[in-house]
């Protein structure tokens, strides 16, 4: 009678979940499965999918296009990652200093590219970029800088480096804020102690307020890294992946072996391939960049 009782609530509760547990198989888990399965297989999206074991992954392995989108992606998380990163936290510093609207219209301004989708500011960066009447072209002219007006995106060392700092100007905002808020939750008591016993301020945020960021660190880690490895709307709306696969990463190799090939079976491995790049990543941040006391906040 007791275990009727105790599983009434849990019927109930059951019928809430329901509608969501639904939505989420049929368009999360659904979708995940099937290409985990489809990574085993030799699909062209119209025939019968043939089960052919790991010889997709195999393949990766050999496959020049894909090493080079790793490499490629690898040198993105430099523009994704480190330097948002680090400028973040200069501006965060900076911002905290300023009072009433100064800060608030500085905040505003450096957070509002983040709140732009990224494939709209693809497309005006490849305005931005166009070597014959662009305005970063035209400004270098203007100023005798004529030497150094190059077709960014179409040569094969600039290319991925002008992708990458959009990535930087994108993120720095987002990472500011999230900096921000880290330095605002801080004891004030601290730096004055620290003041009073005589130290720096290079000393006092190496030893003091670093150490004290590191859950915002964490956060900002995770969701950078997570969006250089996810990385398409951003390259696809500048270069595709060009020139000569010079920003070739591996969602747009995806994209092109499924809808340009046909090659479905092997573009699922190549997501397949992603999804564990993330899950190492998450589990490498949450192993190494942790508080001190070893806390999880």
């Amino acid at each position: 009678m007791k275990q009727s009782v105790l599983d009434a609530p849990v019927r109930k509760n059951l019928i809430f979940v329901l509608p969501g547990l639904l939505l989420y198989s049929a368009f999360v888990l659904g979708p995940i499965l099937a290409a985990i399965y489809l990574s085993f297989t030799e699909w062209n999206g119209i025939a019968r999918p043939d089960f052919i074991g790991f010889s997709n992954y195999l393949s990766l392995l050999t496959d020049s296009n894909f090493v080079t989108a790793l490499k490629n992606n690898a040198l993105l998380m430099v523009f994704y990652c480190l330097l948002p990163l680090f400028i973040g936290m200069a501006f965060a510093s900076i911002v905290r200093s300023l009072k009433g609207r100064e800060q608030m219209a500085i905040r505003t301004l450096l957070f509002m590219p983040y709140i732009m989708p990224s494939a709209v500011l693809g497309i005006v960066w490849h305005w931005l970029y166009n070597p014959a009447f662009g305005p970063i072209n035209q400004i270098l002219k203007s100023v005798g800088l004529g030497a150094i007006a190059l077709p960014w995106l179409g040569d094969f060392n600039f290319a991925l480096p002008s992708v990458g700092m959009v990535a930087t100007w994108y993120y720095c905002g987002f990472c500011m804020v999230i900096f921000l808020t880290g330095l605002q939750r801080l004891d004030p008591s601290i730096f004055e102690a620290a003041r009073a016993d005589g130290a720096g301020a290079a000393y006092t945020f190496r030893r003091i307020t670093l150490p004290l960021l590191l859950p915002e660190i964490r956060i900002v880690l995770l969701l950078t890294i997570i969006a250089s490895i996810k990385s398409f709307d951003l390259i696809f709306t500048m270069t595709r992946g060009g020139p000569a696969n010079s920003t070739l990463v591996p969602n747009i190799y995806m994209y092109q072996l499924g809808f340009q090939l046909n090659r479905y079976g092997y573009a699922a491995a190549v997501a397949i391939v992603g999804a564990i790049l993330i899950f190492t990543v998450n589990y490498i941040v949450h192993r190494f960049v942790r508080p001190a006391d070893g806390g999880s906040r």
